[in-house]
């Protein structure tokens, strides 16, 4: 793919095809599921999702063009950020910038880097037991293939750190070796809209979060 001018072009459909002549899936920018978890995490029910991330070494998987995933480790407190986003990693970086720069006097600035990956590529690499992982929007027909699919899974399962979540919003990804609980939410920016949101994690983590995953659902 180096080298590609579909790389750098404006129009994202150039992008997508790049993807698909690659073999790496369907690369569509997407970013609003990303935006409504951000924007629901301002509100007073949906604050309680920072205190998943603050402290924590957090990555988002397939983060498109938009700066909203490092909206959400800002305002969570993490220790960091890191976007893993093989095709759209120049408009990736261009907007976190943006987005620091009109929101500085408002959002707390944290480390970030944005990862020019594939997905399963950037996992792998990556230690045992240590992020927090965001997923928003990555549904299976996107993905190259089940094995794929599989694979980053396991990787999910496999660097989740024992007291994070696997934080996932209308994602196909599902680590079947991690206990889950579903939640919907009322989109702030449009409440006749209910968005999904999917908590994997260890019992340590469900032990950990109890209260606020309980607040979460709603309940007291």
């Amino acid at each position: 793919m180096a080298g590609d001018d579909r790389l750098v072009s404006r129009d994202w459909k150039d992008r997508l095809s790049l993807s698909r002549d690659g073999g790496k899936g369907f690369a569509a920018p997407g970013g609003e599921f990303t935006r409504a978890l951000y924007e629901w995490s301002l509100t007073d029910q949906g604050s309680r999702l920072r205190t998943f991330i603050e402290g924590r070494r957090v990555v988002e998987l397939g983060a498109g063009m938009m700066p909203f995933g490092y909206g959400l480790a800002a305002v969570g407190r993490a220790r960091n950020f890191v976007a893993v986003e093989p095709f759209y990693a120049d408009l990736q970086k261009r907007s976190i910038h943006s987005f620091i720069e009109e929101n500085s006097n408002l959002i707390p600035r944290i480390p970030y880097k944005v990862v020019e990956r594939d997905m399963l590529d950037y996992l792998t690499d990556e230690p045992d037991n240590l992020l927090c992982i965001v997923c928003c929007g990555i549904e299976s027909c996107i993905l190259p293939g089940p094995d794929y699919q599989s694979k980053v899974e396991r990787e999910v399962a496999r660097t989740l750190a024992p007291e994070a979540f696997f934080i996932s919003s209308h994602s196909d990804l599902f680590p079947r070796a991690l206990p889950f609980v579903d939640l919907t939410y009322k989109r702030p920016s449009n409440p006749k809209v209910s968005d999904r949101l999917r908590l994997h994690g260890t019992r340590e983590a469900f032990d950990l979060h109890g209260e606020s995953l309980s607040l979460l659902q709603g309940r007291s």
